[in-house]
Order: structure tokens, then C-alpha cells, then sequence
């Protein structure tokens, strides 16, 4: 395990889809090696990212180094992964400690396993493993729905490492078959100017003496894929199929066995058409309420400043009118109340009509 992997778990704890306390489990006991141990400042800043208070660990080596073997005595990931706080459990036959032994060419997952962990990371072990339709069952039966699955393989060069390389194209199959989302992928690469090695070489003389001659300027650069996959859907496994999507059969059991591919209405993508169909349903719902309630709340506008505009008008003509009225009133007041002489007075002065109706003083 490389210090590459340390800005990935960073970018994709940032994205979320790393809760904290998640139950990881590595295909293959890791260990650290010498750039990994080497990164304190990447693996200070991976345990902020996943709130840790704590000083890592000392990945200190347990035994003698070797220069045939470069991991010889090489700290376990397991430190690395528990001091993030994570549930930690690995697949192996090697005798590390607390792993599971499963053979990845047979066996299948235990049940009280099957969609246990959060993290299944495949740090460079499938490569070595001639069953890779098992192999990737496996990883696919551990992982829990919205679980990732961290895949850091070769994909060119170093040609007798391992039994098997892989290409971007593997993974987008095996996604379409499962409907995995990739939640990342990128390429690297280790070493530009790598030759044959010796090994190869001399085997290659034995059948073409003028291999050595021939392969001595021979490079090749040595990659790598690095892909995050996350299990969308909790449906078993379907192997990947290396045909056009849409492509059909007319064979009933590959049409079962590949359904995911081979049955365009049931497959992920329609899933997925439809999930965004419905989605589109909702929203044209949602904005066509939106803009009921927008015309309900111009209409409750329209009505409030209608009520407005009365009662400013209304209070307007209160006022113009209020003198009007209370003059009236007075006038009627001082006429009920005044005293005979005072009305027999102004009758006289303003000549008011109906004097000669009046009794005589």
C-alpha cells in the first residue's frame, strides 16, 4: 500500500462516501511500504480529514529488509486502518493476523460476511488470482449497498508480475453489468524507461537466441489503474460482458445469467432512465405547484392592495366629509337648544321662510 492512496481517501472522505466508523475489509493483508511511512504530512492530513486527535502510528518495520522481497518486514495497513477509526477485517491465506482465509479462486463469502463492510480495497491482490469471475464475486458479495469498492491494480508493463493486467474497459463493463457507480478512476504510472526483465529475457533465449540483442533497448512504462467503485444496487453478481450495450440474444439462459446487459428494459441504464424519468415527473410536479402557489400569492397580493386602496379612499372621505357632517350636526344642536328669542332673532334678521307660521311672542 503505497502513499498514492492517501489523497485518495482524502478526495473521497470530502465527497462522503467515507463515513466515519466504517467497516473496511482489504482483499489481501496489506503493508505499508517505504513511501507510504515516508508521507507523515499525507497521512497527518488523512487523519484530520477523518477527525482523528490522535498521533499516527510508527509503522515501524518488524524484521530485516530484503532485496528480493521490499515489503520483507513491512508495517500492516491494519495499524493505518484502525487508527482512522475504522471496523478492520482482511481476506487472506498467508496466516496475517485476524484475516480471513478464502481462497479467491473457490471459495464464496461466508453469509454472516455477505454485505458487511463499507470499504472493500483491492490493493494490487486479484492480479495474482487465475479465477478473476470469483474473484470479483467475492468483493462484490462483501460490500454493503453504498459500499466502495477501491481497486489499485497494473495495467501495463511489469509482464511477470502477477498472472493478469487490466484496462479502464474491465471496470466500466463490470460497472454496467452491476450498476456500480464510479465514484473515481484515473491511470499511473511508476516507471517510464522499465525493461524486460532479466528473468523474461533469458526464458525468451531459450526459444529466440537473439532475444537479448533484440530486447536489450526494450522499455516499456509500468501502469497502473486506480478506480473507486461504488455497489448502487444490492443485487447479485453478474460477471462483465464485452459486448455493445443494447446488444441481445436469442438464448434464454444468457439472457438470465447476463440480464443486466442482455435485457435492455431490466438492465441498470433503463433503471437508471427511468429513476431520471420519474425525477423529471417530480420536478415539472414540483414547479407546476410552484408556480400555482406563486399566482395564489399574486392574487392574495391584488386582493390586499384593493383592500388598501378602499380604505386609504375611505379615510380620504372621512376626512373631506367629517367638518361637513359635524357642522350639520352643531347647526341641528344650537337649533334644538337655542332659546326662543335667539330663533325668533335670526328669523327676523335672515328672514327664514316660515315665520308667519310661528306663533306670536
Amino acid at each position: 500500500m503505497g502513499a498514492s492512496t492517501l489523497p485518495l481517501l482524502m478526495a473521497l472522505k470530502r465527497r462522503g462516501y467515507i463515513p466515519n466508523g466504517s467497516a473496511v475489509i482489504e482483499i489481501g493483508a496489506q503493508q505499508l511500504d517505504e513511501s507510504f511511512v515516508g508521507a507523515t504530512e499525507d497521512i497527518a492530513a488523512t487523519g484530520r480529514f477523518f477527525g482523528v486527535t490522535t498521533p499516527p502510528p510508527s509503522f515501524a518495520w518488524t524484521g530485516p529488509r530484503s532485496d528480493t522481497n521490499v515489503l520483507a518486514g513491512a508495517p500492516l495497513a491494519r495499524e493505518f486502518w484502525t487508527w482512522l477509526g475504522l471496523n478492520y477485517a482482511s481476506i487472506d491465506i498467508d496466516g496475517s493476523p485476524g484475516s480471513i482465509p478464502l481462497d479467491l479462486n473457490y471459495d464464496e463469502v461466508p453469509a454472516e460476511l455477505v454485505g458487511r463492510y463499507d470499504i472493500v480495497t483491492n490493493f494490487g491482490t486479484t492480479e495474482h488470482v487465475a479465477n478473476q469471475l470469483q474473484s470479483f464475486k467475492i468483493i462484490h458479495d462483501l460490500a454493503a449497498a453504498g459500499a466502495l469498492m477501491l481497486h489499485v491494480l497494473p495495467a501495463g508493463g511489469m509482464p511477470n508480475h502477477g498472472l493478469v493486467s487490466y484496462n479502464p474497459k474491465f471496470f466500466w463493463m463490470l460497472g454496467r453489468s452491476n450498476g456500480y457507480k464510479i465514484a473515481f478512476m484515473t491511470m499511473g504510472q511508476s516507471q517510464r524507461d522499465a525493461g524486460l526483465p532479466d528473468d523474461l529475457v533469458e526464458f525468451l533465449a531459450l526459444y529466440e537466441p537473439r532475444a537479448k540483442s533484440e530486447f536489450a533497448a526494450y522499455t516499456m512504462p509500468a501502469t497502473s489503474v486506480v478506480v473507486a467503485l461504488q455497489k448502487v444496487f444490492d443485487t447479485p453478481f453478474v460477471a462483465p460482458l464485452d459486448v455493445p450495450t443494447g446488444t441481445t440474444t436469442e438464448h434464454a439462459a444468457l439472457r438470465e445469467r447476463y440480464w443486466s446487459v442482455l435485457k435492455p428494459d431490466l438492465s441498470f441504464q433503463a433503471r437508471e432512465r427511468d429513476l431520471l424519468a420519474r425525477i423529471k415527473e417530480v420536478y415539472s410536479r414540483e414547479q407546476s405547484l410552484a408556480a400555482k402557489e406563486a399566482d395564489l400569492a399574486r392574487r392574495k397580493r391584488d386582493i390586499y392592495e384593493r383592500e388598501q386602496f378602499v380604505a386609504v379612499h375611505e379615510w380620504t372621505r372621512y376626512i373631506i366629509f367629517a367638518p361637513v357632517r359635524l357642522s350639520y350636526r352643531l347647526r341641528r344642536w344650537l337649533y334644538a337648544h337655542a332659546p326662543p328669542w335667539l330663533v325668533a332673532l335670526k328669523r327676523k334678521v335672515f328672514g327664514v321662510a316660515g315665520v308667519k307660521s310661528d306663533p306670536p311672542g
